[in-house]
């Protein structure tokens, strides 16, 4: 039988784990819409001819 102590530091690191993945989840689809690709933007910016577009 599991203590007390140990099923809530279980659902902690579960919790935490679940916490992090949301985050990463997040940021990429933020990324992803907010930023735009660098080949749809005028003027190009630089350096954009190491693209391949």
């Amino acid at each position: 039988m599991r203590s007390h102590r140990e099923r809530r530091t279980t659902g902690a690191v579960l919790v935490f784990g679940l916490v992090v993945l949301l985050a990463c989840l997040g940021w990429a689809v933020l990324v992803q819409d907010v930023r735009p690709d660098a080949c749809q933007v005028r003027p190009p910016p630089p350096n954009a001819q190491y693209l391949h577009c």
